[in-house]
């Protein structure tokens, strides 16, 4: 008797081990084709992710490799790339709505800012972020129950780097430069929560602009510093394009 019980216990365990697995990895697959799925949607280019690892029983996680393409008419492969995003959930909330994310860090992400006088990169996925409709694409996919909505306590970017390369008025201007960290807090805690799409255009919003900005300002300084008076106002009519996004 005590080995059938034994017996049980063990099919049990490596039945209950097998459907944990199952889980984890699922659960990693999903995330990383939601991602992909979702991302191109936010920014209408083209949207990669490494991996996806996920430790629902820690309630802490983090997204590998994730590069946002740029527009169409650029010639860099990529406008944005981050090569870790960690998330801490308060484990406690994943069967309630909203969920609780205690903390979002995006590391070390590098942000690529190439511009003409005719337009610029930044400029053109800030645009596509700001017309994405959340409600148009839970519309397309057939929900199973209630969509999830999230808030967040605190949204960390550090280590941001930018990299410029400008090209207006027969001057080149190609370098690297650091920025100041980004941080948000209370994300979603004045109503129900918000999607997951939600806060991740947030967050691209938050760094593109900041990125642009600071982009705009050392080109500006560059083109004081290097051309003659008389072609400055031409240089000043392309920031003054872009700045007027920020209007």
């Amino acid at each position: 008797m005590k080995k059938i019980l034994l017996f049980i216990l063990l099919a049990v365990l490596v039945s209950a081990g097998g459907a944990f697995g199952y889980l984890y990895f699922s659960l990693n697959s999903l995330v990383k084709n939601e991602v992909v799925r979702v991302g191109p949607k936010i920014t209408r280019t083209a949207v990669t992710l490494g991996a996806a690892q996920l430790f629902p029983f820690s309630g802490s996680g983090c997204l590998i490799g994730l590069t946002i393409g740029n527009p169409e008419g650029f010639t860099r492969s990529s406008a944005l790339s981050a090569g870790r995003i960690s998330v801490n959930v308060d484990r406690k909330s994943l069967i309630s709505d909203p969920v609780i994310v205690n903390q979002i860090t995006v590391t070390a992400p590098l942000v690529s800012l190439e511009g003409t006088l005719t337009g610029n990169n930044l400029g053109v996925l800030m645009g596509n972020i700001r017309k994405y409709d959340p409600s148009s694409d839970q519309k397309s996919v057939p929900q199973h129950g209630k969509k999830r909505t999230f808030v967040v306590k605190k949204i960390l970017i550090s280590g941001i780097r930018l990299n410029i390369s400008a090209s207006a008025l027969r001057q080149n201007i190609g370098q690297t430069i650091p920025l100041d960290d980004i941080e948000l807090h209370d994300i979603g805690s004045d109503g129900s929560g918000i999607s997951a799409a939600e806060v991740s255009s947030m967050i691209m919003v938050r760094l593109i602009n900041g990125a642009l900005r600071e982009g705009v300002r050392f080109i500006a300084k560059q083109g004081i510093q290097q051309i003659q008076q008389e072609s400055v106002n031409g240089l000043n009519k392309a920031i003054q394009s872009v700045s007027d996004l920020f209007k």
